[in-house]
This record gives C-alpha cells, structure tokens and sequence, in this order.
C-alpha cells in the first residue's frame, strides 16, 4: 500500500517512478526476452528498482484473466521420476522462459487404473481439466488414457504427448520408435550367444504385464527373445527398475541362483548400473560373467564402468516437442495434430 495514495502501486506507477512506459515495465517483469529491441541492462534496474521502493507486487490472476492464459505449462510424468524427465524439464523451463512462462511439475503414480472405465487420478488431472495450465507435456509411460488427452485437447488444452502407438488427435505425438531400439538390443545379446537373459522391471511392469503403454519395454523384450527361441524364464523376471537398492540386492540374488542368467537387461539405466555394482561386488565380471544394459540412455550410464549399453536417444534433447508445445500455445489459429519422430537407438558400450 502506497503511504501517499494509500491504494496498492500499479504498473502505471512503478511506469511513472522508473521513466519508462508501462509496456515497457510489462515486458520486464513477464520476464520475457523476445522484444525486438531489448531493454538495456539500465532501463531494467530502474524499473526493479521502483518496484522495490513502491512495493509493487505483480497480480497474477488479473493478468491471467485479461489475457485467458496463466502463463503456467506443466510436465506430467510417472513417479519416480528420472534423468530423462529432469531434462526434459529443464528444457521447458529454457525455452518457456523466453516467453514469459513457468513451468509445474504433476507426477502420477505409477500404479495402473483400478479398472477399464476409470480415469486415472482424477484429484491429480483436475490441474489440466480445469485449465490451470495453458498446455502439458506428458512424458513416456504416463498413465493418462487416450480418451482423456482427447478431451483434454478438445477442451483447448495444448498437448505434446510421448507414446509410440496413439494417433494426434488435436495433440502432437513424440514416437520414439522404442520397440525397434528393443528388439535391435536382444538382437544385440543373442548375436553375442546369450540365451538365458534377465530382465530388471519397473514395478508397474509386473503388476500389469498386459497393459500395451505400462509393459511396452517389457512385452518388447520377451517377445523378441520368444521368437528367436529364447524364451524370458519367469523366474528371471524381478524387480528393480524403480528403486537402487532393491536393483543391487535382486541383481545378487540372480547371480546367486543355480542356474544364473547370463545377460540381464534392466527397465532404466539406473537399474544397470547398480546391477554393475552389484555384479562387482559378488566378483563377477561384467561383461565377461554377465552382460548388463540398461534402457533410457542417461548421463551416468557413459560415465561408469565398464559404460553401459543401452537404448535410448542418442542426446537427450527435447528441443523439437518443447519449441512445439510453445508454438501450440500462442498459436492464433488451432493446429492440427502432428508426429514428431524422436526414434531411439541401439547405443553398444563395454558393459556387454
């Protein structure tokens, strides 16, 4: 409150104390940095400087309902989150910076819906269906059904979704073409004379072995061994892909078993490498005693050793689906749906 108007300061005069216009005071606390000619480092301390000394504070939800957008994205993942999904946030908080957004995160459990007819966590997308948010990208694996996206995009929610299988439908669609990347890593253990393979999984893997989104690393890989007559022996098939610890002490307990695998292929990265760990630990040779490979291509997966192999892309970098989200949120005009092809590869490093 200003001790002489005795009213809140607006823009108007923080505008008036600063020198400047008040779009140029606007454009400053949007903190957005696409004006053609930019504000000199000067100009932009003054106005902070007024802002300071009035006690101005910006009124969000004014703004939000003048413009109807709240300048707010959001990325939705499946918990726990990942080296991939820490990225890839990052890359929304860069690239939504230059145009004045800020971004929230919306982790969904990992648990699978109770049943066909049910929406998943609907506490949790109450943030997209209400338009809390002006857009959303939903990372790989994330439990959200394609009826929701398509009612969310309907109802004007910007969307980039990641799934290899679902049709844009008012959305754009990353495929990463993970089932080629799969099958091309058994490939790689087969040609290498492994038969008897093990497999880390994500919880969520085994709870629901059916579910086509959920299980799609894991019903890739037992399907190529399956058709190359190696079948995944299920009590190979354990636990671990979530949580480093429990991925060191089944990985010991593989190795343990009378007839031990001789490949082990773990749902993430971070499964592998404490699978390596684990392996050492027990004097096991990797890859000599057992071949190790991870699935997600993380930053620490070529920084250990011996480096992991693994499947993923090649640099995890979001740039192209971040700069779309964008673009479909200041769009004058719908866009249509759009494939954004973000393949993963086969990347043979010494773990196998």
């Amino acid at each position: 409150m200003s001790e002489k108007t005795g009213r809140a300061p607006t823009q108007r005069d923080v505008a008036a104390a600063a020198g400047v216009s008040t779009a140029t005071v606007s454009y400053i606390l949007s903190g957005r940095r696409d004006r053609v000619t930019p504000v000199t480092p000067e100009t932009r301390d003054r106005v902070l400087r007024a802002v300071e000394q009035l006690g101005y504070r910006l009124d969000h939800s004014a703004r939000s309902l003048r413009r109807r957008r709240t300048e707010l994205v959001c990325v939705v993942y499946r918990m726990p989150d990942s080296p991939w999904v820490e990225r890839l946030a990052e890359q929304v908080q860069a690239i939504g910076a230059r145009s004045g957004y800020s971004m929230i995160a919306l982790p969904l459990p990992s648990s699978p819906p109770a049943g066909p007819e049910q929406v998943p966590q609907p506490s949790a997308l109450r943030v997209l269906r209400e338009r809390y948010v002006d857009g959303a990208i939903v990372a790989n694996g994330t439990l959200i059904e394609p009826d929701e996206l398509r009612r969310l995009a309907a109802g004007g929610l910007s969307l980039v979704v990641f799934h290899d299988a679902l049709p844009p439908a008012g959305f754009d669609v990353v495929d990463l073409a993970q089932r080629a990347a799969l099958t091309d890593l058994v490939a790689h253990l087969l040609d290498r004379g492994h038969t008897r393979i093990g497999y880390l999984a994500h919880d969520v893997e085994l709870a629901a072995p059916d579910d086509e989104v959920q299980s799609l690393k894991y019903r890739t890989v037992a399907a190529a061994l399956a058709a190359a007559g190696a079948p995944l022996d299920p009590r190979l098939v354990v636990p671990g892909a979530d949580v480093r610890e429990r991925a060191y002490v089944e990985t010991q307990r593989l190795l343990r078993n009378e007839r031990p695998p001789t490949a082990l292929i773990s749902s993430s990265d971070r499964g592998a490498i404490d699978a390596i760990w684990a392996a050492r630990d027990l004097g096991a040779s990797v890859p000599g005693d057992l071949a190790i490979a991870g699935i997600g291509n993380g930053t620490e997966g070529s920084a250990i050793r011996p480096a992991l192999t693994t499947v993923g892309l090649p640099r995890l970098d979001f740039t192209v689906p971040v700069t779309r989200l964008f673009e479909r949120i200041t769009a004058p005009d719908e866009l249509p749906g759009d494939r954004i092809p973000q393949p993963w590869q086969l990347i043979v490093r010494e773990s196998t």
